[in-house]
C-alpha cells in the first residue's frame, strides 16, 4: 500500500598538569640532566616545553607526552573536553571535524548527538557530551557515564544542602545513608572506618549499651543519652527522636520544644534552618512569616501514606512548592484512601484536605511504597535492622533503612537512577531510582537480501525491530503494511497507513518471516493495538503527504530478546543522514510488499538500499511527484527495478552509526510513482521516504509518557500459545 591546521589559538587554553610522570627512564636530576622544572623529557630523550603536555598535539617526535599513561592524571577545567586518553582540549573542538586529540576522541560518537547542546539547567558531560539535570550533579552518584559529574573540580566549591552528609570530593549524599556499611560517595568516604567505627557496635555490644547511653531499635547504634530527643537524628532509623519516645519528655526551661516532643535551644527557633526532626521550629506562623506567593510546603510524611509530586521527583517532604503543583496520593492498602486523590497547592494551601488512609499501620511507622511501578529493572531489597531484619519482598510497604539493589537485566541498559537506594526516614529514597530501556539498534548478522528482484529473510538474519501490520478484514487476519519497534510499546509507521483504521482491528506481529499468521514461529510475538498517534500535521485526506508518520501504542509491552528488540530513535540531528546523502551510502528496509512479479511476497525480504541527495531526487523524478520531496522527506532507492513497493509502507529504512554497530531508524517508507496506468509502484524511480529527525521530539515525548505497564518475565520464552490467531 505504498504512497504515490592550526595550533595557534589552542595553544591559548592550557590546563594546570595535577600530576606529570617523568618519562626520563635514566631518572636523572635536573642538575643531572641540565633540563629545567618547565621542560618535559619525551622517552627519545627530545625536551620541550611542560605546558605541552596533554594538550591534544604531539609535540614528542615519539607521541610520549601524549599517552594515556601520562595524562589519565590530568584533571580538566569544566570549559575543556577531556579527551578518552586524558588529554585537554577546548571544548569548541567536540565534533568539529577535526582530530584534536591524539586519539581522535573528540569525533567519536558525534553522529549520536553533535546538535545537542545542554541547557541552562542541565550539566554537560565531558566525553559523551551527555546532559544530566543540574540537580544530579554533586550528588554522590555518577550520573554521567564517564563520572565527569562527581569530582574536586565541579564539586569542591558546591554547597551542601543541610542534613546531607558532605564527602570529601565535595558531593552530597543524604546523612542516613552515612555509616551503613554502604559506599554512596564515590570516593567511600561516607563509611570511612575512622568516623564509622565509633558509633556502631558490634556483637553482644548492640544489646548492652552503657548506662549513659541509648540503644537505637536498629540494635547496632548506641548513642549518647544527651542526644536523645534533641531535634536532630542521630540513629540511623531516628529511633531517637520517634514522637513515641519524645512526646512525655520534659524540655529545659526557655528551650523551644518541637511538636513531636524534641527540645532545642531557644535562639534555634525561627532561624530559617530547620532544627527540629518535623521542622516544628520553622512553622511559618510560629515565625511570623509567609511562603512566597501562593507556594506550600510539602506535608510530613505518615505510615502507610504517600503522596508524588507531579513533575518533581526529587522533592522531599518540608520542601516548598509554588502554586499550583499538584499531589497525586495513595495507600499502602489498596481502596483505603479516605479523601481526594489529587490535591492542588493554591493560595499557600492544600486543596481539597490532605487525605488519610483508613488502614495505614502506625506501629510500622513512616515506610516507603511498594516498588510495584519499577517495572524495567530486576529488584532486591533488604532491611538492614529493625525487626524486618534481612531480605524483604520488594512488592510490600519497605521500612526506613530498607537497600534497594537494582540492575538491569539481559538485553536492557541503564537510562537514569541510582543501582543502590536506601528508604530515608521521610519516606522517600536516597536516589533516584534506576530505569533501563532496551538496547537499541543491535542485529546479528549483515544481510543485504531484496525486496524487488532479492532474496527471503533468513531466521539467522535478525532484523528485531521489524514489525508487521495485519488488520481483521472479512473474518481473518490480512498483512497490509510494515513497521518498526521503536520502544518496548510503541511502533512507527507510516501515516497513511492507518489513518482510516480502527486501533481495535489492528494486531502487530514482531520476528515473524511471513505475511501469514497461521505460519509464524517460535520467536513470534503477536500483540494487539490499543491507540494511534498520527502526527498531526499529516493531512491524507487533502492528497498530502508530508508528516506521513504515525505511532502505534501496543496494549503490552514486547519480550524483548534476540528476536525481537527496538531500533535506535535519532535526536534532531539528521547529521547521519546527510552523510550518507553526500556519499551514497546504503541503508536497510525489510518488507513483504510486491515482488518483480506484482504479487505480494509471502516472506519477509530486506534491500539495501541508496540515500540519494534531494537535488538528484528532484532531477530524476516526474514534474509533478517533485511536489512530495520537501524538508521533511529524502529519497532512497536504484532506480533499476530494485527497491520497496506497495506493502512495503511503514517500514524503516536504517543506517547504521559511522564507526559502530548500532543502527538507527532514519525513514519511514512513503510514497513512490506509479506505473502509468495502474496503482502499483514504478521500482525505476526513486521512493520518498519520511525523515524521523524531523519529528524526533514528537516521538520521544510520547515515549517518555508511555508507562511500560508491567515488564514481562525476563525468563520467559514467546511461544505459540501467546499468539492469537
Amino acid at each position: 500500500m505504498l504512497r504515490d591546521s592550526c595550533d595557534g589559538p589552542r595553544r591559548e587554553q592550557r590546563v594546570k598538569i595535577i600530576t606529570i610522570l617523568r618519562y626520563n627512564r635514566t631518572h636523572a636530576t635536573e642538575e643531572e640532566s641540565g633540563h629545567s622544572s618547565s621542560t618535559f623529557v619525551c622517552v627519545d630523550g627530545t625536551v620541550v616545553p611542560l605546558a605541552n603536555i596533554c594538550d591534544g598535539i604531539s609535540d614528542c617526535p615519539d607521541s610520549s607526552d601524549e599517552v594515556g599513561t601520562l595524562c589519565r592524571h590530568v584533571v580538566c577545567p569544566t570549559y575543556m573536553y577531556r579527551c578518552n586518553y586524558g588529554a585537554c582540549v577546548s571544548r569548541t573542538a567536540r565534533c568539529d571535524g577535526l582530530a584534536n586529540c591524539v586519539d581522535a576522541s573528540d569525533e567519536v560518537s558525534c553522529d549520536q548527538d553533535a546538535s545537542e547542546v545542554c541547557s541552562d539547567r542541565n550539566f554537560q558531560c565531558s566525553v559523551y557530551r551527555e546532559c544530566i539535570p543540574i540537580a544530579k550533579v554533586c550528588n554522590g552518584y555518577k550520573d554521567c557515564f564517564d563520572g565527569s559529574d562527581e569530582n574536586a573540580t565541579i564539586c569542591r566549591e558546591y554547597t551542601c544542602p543541610e542534613h546531607t552528609f558532605r564527602c570529601s570530593y565535595g558531593g552530597c549524599v543524604h546523612q542516613e545513608v552515612v555509616c551503613d556499611t554502604i559506599k554512596d560517595c564515590v570516593d567511600g568516604t561516607d563509611e570511612d572506618s575512622s568516623m564509622c567505627t565509633a558509633p556502631n557496635c558490634q556483637d553482644q555490644e548492640c544489646s548492652q549499651c552503657q548506662k549513659e547511653e541509648f540503644a537505637c531499635e536498629n540494635r547496632r547504634q548506641c548513642i549518647p543519652m544527651i542526644k536523645v530527643c534533641d531535634g536532630t537524628r542521630h540513629c540511623a532509623d531516628a529511633s531517637d527522636e520517634s514522637a513515641r519516645l519524645c512526646e512525655t519528655r520534659e524540655c529545659p526551661e526557655n528551650w523551644f520544644r518541637c511538636a513531636y516532643g524534641g527540645c532545642i535551644r531557644p535562639e534555634l527557633k525561627c532561624n530559617s534552618q530547620l532544627n527540629c526532626h518535623d521542622w516544628s521550629d520553622e512553622d511559618e506562623n510560629l515565625c511570623g512569616l509567609t511562603l512566597p506567593d501562593g507556594a506550600c510546603r510539602l506535608p510530613a510524611a505518615k505510615a502507610g501514606v504517600y503522596y508524588r509530586v507531579s513533575g518533581c521527583s526529587r522533592c522531599r517532604p518540608g520542601e516548598v512548592v509554588p502554586e499550583f503543583t499538584r499531589l497525586d496520593y495513595f495507600c499502602d492498602v489498596e481502596n483505603s484512601l479516605q479523601g481526594a486523590r489529587e490535591i492542588y497547592c493554591q493560595s499557600n494551601q492544600w486543596y481539597p484536605a490532605i487525605p488519610s488512609c483508613a488502614f495505614s499501620n502506625e506501629t510500622e511507622g513512616v515506610t516507603c511504597p511498594a516498588l510495584t511501578e519499577v517495572r524495567d529493572a530486576v529488584k532486591r531489597c533488604e532491611a538492614m535492622w529493625g525487626p524486618h531484619e534481612g531480605w524483604l519482598s520488594c512488592d510490600r510497604a519497605l521500612p526506613v533503612g530498607t537497600r534497594v539493589f537494582l540492575e538491569c537485566p539481559t538485553f536492557y541498559e541503564r537510562r537514569r537512577g541510582s543501582s543502590s537506594v536506601v528508604c530515608l526516614h521521610d519516606g522517600t529514597w536516597s536516589q533516584s531510582l534506576l530505569s533501563c530501556v532496551p538496547i537499541c539498534g543491535r542485529r546479528d548478522s549483515a544481510a543485504a537480501a531484496l525486496i524487488v528482484r532479492g532474496w527471503s529473510v533468513e531466521e539467522e538474519e535478525t532484523l528485531p525491530w521489524q514489525a508487521t501490520l495485519f488488520s481483521h478484514e472479512d473474518g481473518r487476519w490480512k498483512f497490509f503494511c510494515g513497521g518498526s519497534l521503536i520502544a518496548e510499546r510503541i511502533v512507527m509507521t507510516a501515516g497513511h497507513c492507518v489513518w482510516k483504521t480502527a486501533a481495535n482491528t489492528m494486531r502487530v506481529a514482531f520476528g515473524i518471516f511471513s505475511s501469514d499468521l497461521n505460519q509464524v514461529g517460535e520467536t513470534a510475538q503477536v500483540i494487539d493495538v490499543e491507540s494511534i498517534e498520527l502526527q498531526s500535521a499529516y493531512q491524507d485526506h487533502e492528497s498530502n503527504y508530508g508528516s506521513d508518520i504515525a505511532l502505534l501504542i501496543l496494549r503490552r509491552p514486547v519480550v524483548v530478546n534476540l528476536a525481537v528488540g527496538p531500533v535506535c530513535v535519532p535526536r534532531n540531528s539528521d547529521a547521519i543522514l546527510h552523510e550518507y546523502q553526500q556519499t551514497g551510502g546504503l541503508g536497510l528496509v525489510a518488507g513483504m510488499g510486491l515482488t518483480e512479479n506484482d504479487t505480494f511476497s509471502s516472506a519477509l525480504r530486506v534491500t539495501t538500499m541508496k540515500i540519494i541527495s534531494d537535488n538528484e531526487c528532484r532531477r530524476s523524478q516526474n514534474r509533478d511527484f517533485r511536489k512530495y520531496i520537501t524538508y521533511t522527506s529524502f529519497c532512497a532507492g536504484w532506480a533499476n527495478g530494485t527497491g520497496v513497493c506497495n506493502g512495503d509502507s511503514g517500514g524503516g529504512l536504517v543506517l547504521q552509526r559511522p564507526n559502530s554497530s548500532v543502527w538507527e531508524v532514519h525513514g519511514v517508507v512513503s510514497v513512490s510513482p506509479r506505473k502509468p496506468g495502474t496503482s502499483i509502484c514504478d521500482p525505476n524511480f526513486y521512493a520518498v521516504f519520511t525523515k524521523v529527525s524531523v519529528y524526533a521530539n514528537w516521538i520521544h515525548e510520547i515515549i517518555e509518557n508511555i508507562p511500560v505497564i508491567g515488564l514481562s518475565d525476563f525468563s520467559e520464552q514467546p511461544n505459540r500459545d501467546n499468539i492469537i490467531i
